[in-house]
């Protein structure tokens, strides 16, 4: 049976009260579920086919300090373990096909960074064997050398790749041993794959990460009134949403007003505010590993101006007519396509470039305005995994929408200050909306819907935030 006629059925997670998302994970039971496809994919390759499956490494941020530890998705979504240093071996030729190779317990590290999960705790969580570092090195290395094939997974640990890949294929001659050929295999699209279609239990813990994530963005709306800087906006967002349970975020939140709203990517989020401007905020929170990626704007002021209200009509008619296509069947690509033809027209028609409608659009001038484009695939990682059968060069994929898939839809218009050609009514005017959509057999779910898009609606939350001010 496929994946996706189970997708809609009731699901459970671990209890919490209904009040927090704080410590909420998955069951075990997800991740036996997915360690269970990837050995029935690799018994399809033929015995003596094992996967090696890495954790993610610890970054350093500074001096002797490293960066809060999150783990590597692919890791997580097959073992459920949060611990750096760590190593899933997968054979399906085994009666323990999964082993768990973890850090030794040392009493004093664990006084100063917390406790370690050790072999118990490896096989509490599920390991069938599990083995503790240094003495599992040697483990490690027997397992790949046994192998005929080795499918590695490991995204970010680059000393780790390297060791495998001379265990599996050493260099200089191999006189003794040529007739045993070994193979390495990537699995990260196959995991990939896996990922792209999402079990209920995943889409309960996306709408726990959407549920927590509007309430950080209607928190910053409010905020806008009183706030003098970018960063009281952000940080209205931050601090709500790690009140609620979201121990990180998905990304870097990106707050900017006025010509930071044409930034894609706005890192600094610590400019005063600009009176009568617009504000761009791009921000998700992280419950339970899953991450959602919202996007609105709203005037500091509130009250949008004649020119912020006809762009922000134009990208919001654009996204309705995107986010309308996404249903099973139609094509990834659909929707950009429909987006940038309505914001093109709508440019023509507002005077900001000039010409015929369809040569505008075929000549692609709107493009220095739109500058991305409008849809990811959304679940672990923000940008998250799987294929959208993609062309060279093109923004959107021939992939065929089904469901289970979570997608965002984010168009966007983007008017930045030294657009000389352009009135200068027009510039420092940047507007995105994002909202999170899964696909269902039906045609879709907006899980982001709560938030409101409407202008009026957008302008009323804000003016909120000023009347409690005064």
């Amino acid at each position: 049976m496929r994946l996706a006629a189970l997708l809609f059925a009731p699901a459970i997670l671990m209890a919490q009260p209904s009040t927090s998302h704080h410590g909420v994970r998955l069951p075990g039971s997800f991740f036996a579920g997915n360690r269970a496809r990837l050995l029935a994919e690799l018994r399809k390759l033929g015995p003596g086919t094992v996967a090696v499956v890495k954790s993610m490494p610890e970054q350093a941020r500074n001096g002797d300090s490293t960066h809060l530890y999150r783990q590597d998705s692919d890791f997580y979504y097959l073992t459920g373990v949060e611990e750096q240093e760590a190593v899933a071996i997968l054979d399906a030729d085994s009666d323990q096909p999964y082993r768990l190779l973890v850090r030794a317990r040392n009493a004093s590290r664990e006084a100063y960074d917390g406790p370690r999960l050790g072999t118990e705790g490896a096989l509490k969580a599920g390991a069938d064997h599990a083995e503790s570092f240094p003495g599992a090195e040697q483990s490690l290395k027997s397992a790949v050398q046994r192998a005929r094939r080795v499918m590695l997974i490991c995204n970010f640990d680059d000393d780790f790749r390297r060791k495998v890949i001379d265990w599996v294929l050493p260099q200089g001659s191999d006189n003794n041993h040529a007739t045993y050929q070994r193979t390495l295999l990537d699995g990260r699209n196959l995991i990939g794959e896996m990922r792209l279609i999402k079990q209920p239990v995943e889409v309960e813990m996306l709408q726990r990460a959407v549920d927590v994530s509007i309430a950080g963005h209607l928190a910053a709306m409010r905020a806008t009134a009183r706030a003098v800087n970018e960063g009281e906006v952000a940080g209205a967002f931050e601090g709500t949403t790690r009140g609620l349970g979201a121990r990180f975020l998905g990304y870097d939140t990106i707050a900017g007003a006025g010509r930071n709203s044409c930034i894609l990517h706005y890192p600094f989020n610590d400019q005063v505010l600009e009176k009568g401007a617009v504000f761009l905020m791009d921000a998700g929170a992280e419950v339970g590993y899953y991450t959602a990626d919202i996007t609105r704007t709203w005037p500091v002021s509130g009250s949008f101006s004649k020119e912020q209200r006809a762009l922000y009509d134009l990208v919001l008619k654009a996204q309705d007519a995107a986010i309308a296509v996404c249903r099973p069947g139609r094509k990834h690509h659909e929707g950009y396509d429909l987006a940038m033809r309505i914001l093109s027209d709508g440019l023509v028609d507002l005077g900001i470039l000039k010409g015929d409608k369809a040569e505008v659009y075929k000549g692609g001038t709107w493009s220095r305005f739109t500058l991305h484009g409008i849809s990811h695939w959304l679940g672990l990682d923000v940008h998250d995994t799987g294929s959208y059968h993609r062309e060279p060069g093109a923004k959107g994929g021939q992939r065929l929408l089904e469901p289970g898939m979570v997608l965002t839809v984010e168009p966007g218009l983007y008017i930045p200050k030294d657009a000389k050609e352009v009135d200068a009514k027009w510039l420092g005017i940047g507007v995105r909306l994002e909202d999170d959509i899964l696909i269902t057999p039906e045609g879709h779910r907006n899980l982001s819907e709560k938030l409101p898009r409407k202008p009026e609606a957008v302008e009323a939350i804000v003016k909120e935030g000023l009347r409690a001010k005064k």
